[in-house]
């Protein structure tokens, strides 16, 4: 096995799967396909760690078929090693009754086969579950409450995913969002899916709780989620600093930071920081000829950022520019 370059440990759990072979000749065969489908090593041993029975795999009537399909995709070289090594589990499913039905049924669904490659880099799980079992359903329940193909196509590319989990944890977590007045027809509604399903309820109360502390209600919770589900996907340590930083630092109250919750979502260190200390020195040396509105002052890119906020005051541009890197105190 040190022809890919695998650990002691990993080669004797390879070879633990061959001891009844006479030789090494179809373990080499296999990797030797490999390398000429142009897999890394790393690919490989990643492969034969996760799946070392794969060595004992005939490469005719076995491998080369999988690969073909794949490669009818466009699918080949590092981007399928990737996929290949992620989920090595792929390579033990029916070519015939498991992976060219779903592939069959990801195209006709997603039309085109670059957008199946798109989402199988995103995730190969949707090759190892039953499609009758969870895409489908999940896709057609999701019909069911409203959202169009077009937001459905996007969201299956974006977070293939979470179309392989069970129908009823979706059903469930569907009906949270419609009770909290998502609207289906909005991309809201897929974001508001995706960030709930990452939250038992325990997490979701967890969460809610914080925010009481620093004086919300549920209600205001419900009313930030609703402009910006991306506010519970942060962990509660760093949803508690942002919390403290708005109110006890830059002095916002609750009504704004409800009706601006897409602040949560910037870097505190790399953005709304380095961003609140240039507002500073522009408000200090009465730079501005107009004040600001903070959350689309930090919102902006930075090179327009850049350019409209320090390196467009002339003699201040080096200052402020400072002050922005952290460099001098404003």
């Amino acid at each position: 096995m040190d022809y890919v370059g695998l650990s002691m440990e990993s080669a004797v759990n390879a070879s633990s799967c061959l001891l009844h072979l006479k030789t090494t000749e179809n373990p080499l065969s296999v990797i030797n396909f490999l390398k000429n489908s142009d897999f890394s090593d790393t690919h490989i041993q990643t492969i034969i760690c996760k799946r070392p029975e794969l060595l004992k795999a005939n490469v005719e009537k076995t491998l080369k078929p999988k690969f073909r399909a794949f490669h009818d995709l466009g699918l080949l070289g590092c981007d399928l090693g990737h996929i290949i090594s992620a989920d090595p589990v792929i390579l033990t499913k029916s070519t015939e009754k498991q992976i060219l039905p779903k592939i069959e049924f990801l195209k006709n669904y997603l039309h085109t086969n670059e957008k199946v490659v798109r989402a199988l880099k995103k995730s190969s799980w949707i090759l190892i579950f039953d499609i009758q079992k969870r895409l489908v359903p999940n896709i057609r329940l999701l019909e069911s409450y409203g959202v169009e193909d077009s937001r459905l196509h996007k969201f299956l590319l974006r977070q293939p995913r979470f179309f392989t989990m069970e129908p009823k944890r979706i059903k469930e977590i569907a009906e949270r969002v419609k009770e909290m007045g998502f609207d289906p027809n909005s991309g809201l509604f897929s974001h508001a899916i995706l960030a709930m399903s990452c939250l038992s309820r325990e997490t979701w109360q967890a969460k809610v709780e914080l925010c009481k502390n620093f004086g919300w209600s549920e209600e205001d919770v419900v009313c930030a989620l609703r402009r910006s589900p991306y506010l519970f996907t942060l962990s509660e340590k760093n949803l508690n600093m942002r919390m403290d930083y708005f109110i006890n630092v830059l002095k916002l109250d609750k009504f704004y930071l409800v009706s601006h919750p897409l602040l949560f979502s910037l870097s505190l260190e790399g953005r709304v920081i380095p961003r609140h200390r240039v507002l500073k020195a522009l408000r200090s040396k009465n730079l501005l000829k107009k004040d600001v509105e903070f959350t689309s002052f930090c919102k902006r890119a930075e090179n327009i950022f850049l350019q409209r906020y320090v390196l467009s005051f002339g003699n201040e541009a080096e200052y402020l520019l400072r002050v922005y890197k952290g460099i001098t105190e404003n």
